[in-house]
């Protein structure tokens, strides 16, 4: 009878030390979410708050693939943009938004160290809305990060091109 006691509080040991174990080790998991999306944390998503929107097209008429592509461009970048804004909107404001309609938008992107950059207005279709915006995002920044290779201060930068 003492043996079966023994065994069974042995069994409740081992049971209690594995818990203790798989606790420990899922508090430390949860603490080190920082780590997997290159310090930005599961948490604080400080690329969704640097993007911002504007205009007649507002962040809930953008599909979640969309904005993931724009999320991506700021964090790839995440040291050089404080903010973007995406203002968009159509020629027609009570018009039906789909695949093919027109639709007008400028970015403003500020920069770490206070410069601004400003596109001019322009158009591209509803469907290939986010495909322009990272082109035109992807012109800027090499424009700017050519200006700041060389040594330029830049204040104010408006790529036309």
């Amino acid at each position: 009878m003492k043996s079966r006691h023994h065994r069974d509080r042995a069994k409740e040991r081992a049971r209690n030390i594995f818990l203790v174990i798989l606790a420990v080790g899922l508090v430390v998991i949860f603490f080190n979410l920082d780590v997997m999306r290159k310090g930005e944390s599961v948490f604080s998503k400080n690329a969704d708050r640097k993007l911002r929107f504007a205009g007649q097209l507002a962040r809930k008429s953008y599909a979640a693939p969309e904005i993931d592509r724009l999320l991506a461009f700021i964090r790839r970048y995440d040291k050089d943009i404080e903010s973007l804004t995406v203002r968009a909107s159509t020629q027609d404001a009570y018009g039906k938004i789909d695949r093919d309609t027109s639709i007008l938008f400028e970015l403003q992107m500020v920069m770490a160290d206070g410069a601004t950059i400003d596109t001019p207005v322009r158009r591209s279709p509803r469907g290939q809305l986010v495909s322009a915006i990272l082109e035109k995002l992807n012109k800027d920044m090499k424009a700017y990060l050519s200006l700041k290779k060389r040594g330029k201060d830049v204040d104010t930068l408006l790529n036309v091109m």
